[in-house]
């Protein structure tokens, strides 16, 4: 019986790992991030295809408290970040425990609809989970991401080169 659970924690823990989405921390700093993943993105950049909504899961633990909390996401194209619409940024709607306090774990679970509208092109996507009372963040995260018209689209727009994505970053 122990054998089957430490193979089923195991199974759990690989998977766990394989479906993760590399990131980059850009500040986080009322709060640590755990992990990160976006539904079918396990290598950068991500492929978001028009007319397709994905899935963003971020799991972050707080080091400060607030009543409320907030997100905030940005396509960052040439190193200007463009606000990305959000219908209520309230992150209390999106599974946060609020009031958020210190040492509380949470998982944020937010719908990304890539509209038809977008224009095709190769971006950084920016993801912050601010705390209303401070207004800083509990996580900031970035992303190379490229907006496809679909699968038949599959080629990068700007030329990423592996290893190399996260370099303008910085």
């Amino acid at each position: 019986m122990s054998t089957f659970f430490i193979l089923t924690v195991l199974f759990c823990s690989i998977c766990s790992i394989w479906t993760a989405t590399p990131f980059k921390d850009c500040g986080s700093v009322l709060g640590t991030i755990k992990s990160f993943d976006v539904t079918g993105c396990t290598t950068v950049p991500c492929k978001f295809a028009k007319g397709q909504t994905y899935t963003m899961n971020l799991e972050f633990q707080s080091n400060a408290t607030s009543k409320t909390a907030s997100v905030h996401i940005h396509g960052v194209i040439g190193g200007i970040p463009v606000p990305f619409p959000l219908p209520d940024p309230d992150a209390c709607k999106m599974n946060v425990k609020c009031p958020v306090n210190a040492n509380d774990a949470n998982v944020a679970i937010m719908s990304l609809p890539v509209l038809s509208s977008y224009p095709s092109i190769s971006l950084y996507v920016k993801l912050e989970i601010t705390a209303d009372d401070q207004n800083k963040d509990y996580a900031c995260l970035q992303f190379p991401a490229t907006i496809t018209s679909g699968s038949a689209q599959e080629r990068n727009l700007v030329g990423w080169k592996k290893g190399k994505l996260f370099e303008m970053l910085n």
